[in-house]
């Protein structure tokens, strides 16, 4: 078989020859102008000639890096080209991409003797009534083929959505020493989009996505008063982007997603709810939620769990689910539709303060938020908020007690902060993050005036812990009048 020099050596000689030797040259310089990239692989052609690397063009066309590698290697064949250069030249010689203020030079014409055809026939101004029957039919069958896509297909799950895998971006991976900040154990090991929830002293942190990228079942939890961290028994099944959240001793994790095994750049959306109790054993299925939902948030209010936003596979949603769970019961859960949100999203933050439920930020498909808002438990009415100083996805909100917190984000932008919310002024302030640039897909937990944070992305996966003092609270001796 000749090599990639030889085949490309031979291009050269053929294109050295005069075009207007023989009918056979001008053949093949036909041929050549016939396209054998797939539109797929034209999309991919585009960005290459523009110097795009393999992670801007997949992100680009949300695809992974490793399928944008195939495409690539398919386009270099296919020219029979052996560099980046090389297939750039082709394809602008071609005429098949064009990048601005580039021009490709001209070919020399090719000049082929064509025989003068014979005059035709007069034709007929008036169509026969087959003609106009097929003309219908040709025109039905064009309408169906551009719009069966869309109405047949069902969209796989973006794998950049769901997934940090083979992204790598400009965030800090080693905290800053910062006022307020302090280290604390970190994690196992490094993952991102996983959930916490506290409970009886312990901050439980649940599945996510490991350092390989790869969607865990792990569950450890971190002890406040020891500094220091237990494995439990894992979920069921593997799952990141889910929601967690405690109520009356259990731990509850619903939805979330999982890499679908064989099959690339896609993901699996899960409807399932998992429950634990730390004092008895492993996880259980409690019931399943009313769809598949990645990127949703839960809380816990009263004897009730509400479940908001997500991704569903196909769209992000806007319901806010409520049930209330028994604890002897197992594999059934009684959904309510409490309300909706003001915009379907999803990577948002939520959280419980008295009797408002929180929600902050998140993303709508399209864009990262900077709106907030909050629903009255009690008489079911939304209050918009101000917004966020900059726009937050990928985020988590705790409430420790006197002030709402946004923290994390950047999934779209860099981000150097994070926001406290004051309810009696109205309005956010920022205070600085250790990681500068994005710190998202972290989990957080509050008591007692701290907060922690843990794992996360930030230009790769985190084990990191930090803990911050949000409040201080001074004990003052009591003057008794005797």
């Amino acid at each position: 078989m000749a090599s990639q020099d030889e085949l490309h050596k031979g291009r050269k000689g053929q294109s050295a020859r005069p075009a207007a030797n023989s009918i056979e040259s001008a053949s093949t310089t036909a041929a050549e102008d016939e396209n054998p990239l797939s539109e797929r692989e034209m999309e991919v052609s585009r960005l290459l000639a523009t110097g795009a690397s393999n992670a801007e063009i997949a992100r680009e066309l949300v695809i992974s890096p490793h399928t944008v590698k195939v495409h690539v290697r398919n386009v270099f064949e296919k020219l029979q080209v052996s560099s980046r250069t090389e297939a750039t030249l082709v394809l602008l010689q071609r005429g098949w991409v064009a990048v601005p203020g580039v021009e490709a030079a001209e070919p020399e014409p090719v000049q082929v003797a064509i025989p003068e055809p014979e005059p035709l026939d007069d034709l007929r101004l008036v169509p026969a009534p087959w003609q106009r029957w097929a003309l219908f039919v040709a025109l039905a069958l064009a309408v169906f083929l551009l719009a069966a896509p869309a109405v047949l297909t069902r969209p796989k799950t973006s794998f950049t959505l769901l997934s940090d895998a083979g992204l790598s971006t400009g965030g800090r991976l080693a905290p800053e020493a910062l006022a307020r900040w302090e280290a604390r154990m970190p994690l196992a090991q490094a993952r991102s989009r996983h959930g916490a929830a506290l409970l009886n002293g312990e901050v439980f942190v649940v599945g996510g996505e490991n350092a390989q990228g790869q969607t865990i079942a792990a569950t450890d939890a971190y002890d406040l008063l020891f500094n220091s961290w237990r494995s439990l028994a894992p979920l069921p099944e593997p799952l990141a982007n889910l929601a967690v959240a405690a109520l009356n001793g259990r731990i509850y994790a619903a939805g979330g997603s999982a890499n679908r095994a064989g099959v690339e750049g896609e993901i699996a959306v899960s409807d399932r709810v998992y429950a634990l109790d730390p004092a008895e054993g492993p996880w259980v299925q409690a019931g399943t939620l009313p769809n598949p939902l990645a990127g949703a948030a839960m809380v816990a209010a009263g004897d009730a769990l509400y479940v908001l936003g997500g991704w569903d596979g196909e769209r992000m949603r806007d319901e806010v689910w409520r049930t209330e769970p028994q604890s002897g019961d197992s594999g059934v859960l009684r959904w309510e539709l409490a309300t909706r949100l003001n915009t379907p999203i999803a990577f948002f933050g939520a959280t419980v303060a008295g009797n408002r439920l929180y929600v902050i930020g998140g993303y709508d498909g399209q864009r990262a938020l900077a709106e907030a808002a909050a629903f009255d438990l009690e008489t079911g009415q939304w209050q918009r908020l101000p917004p966020m100083s900059v726009p937050r996805s990928g985020l988590t909100a705790v409430y420790d007690g006197m002030a709402v917190f946004a923290l994390g984000g950047g999934w779209t932008r860099a981000i150097d902060t994070h926001e406290r919310y004051d309810a009696y002024a109205n309005q956010w302030s920022n205070f600085p993050s250790p990681l500068s640039g994005e710190w998202r897909h972290l989990a957080a937990a509050t008591q007692d005036g701290r907060v922690w944070l843990i794992g996360g992305w930030s230009g790769g996966y985190l084990d990191v812990h930090q803990e911050y003092q949000s409040a201080f609270r001074a004990l003052l001796p009591m003057i008794r009048g005797d």
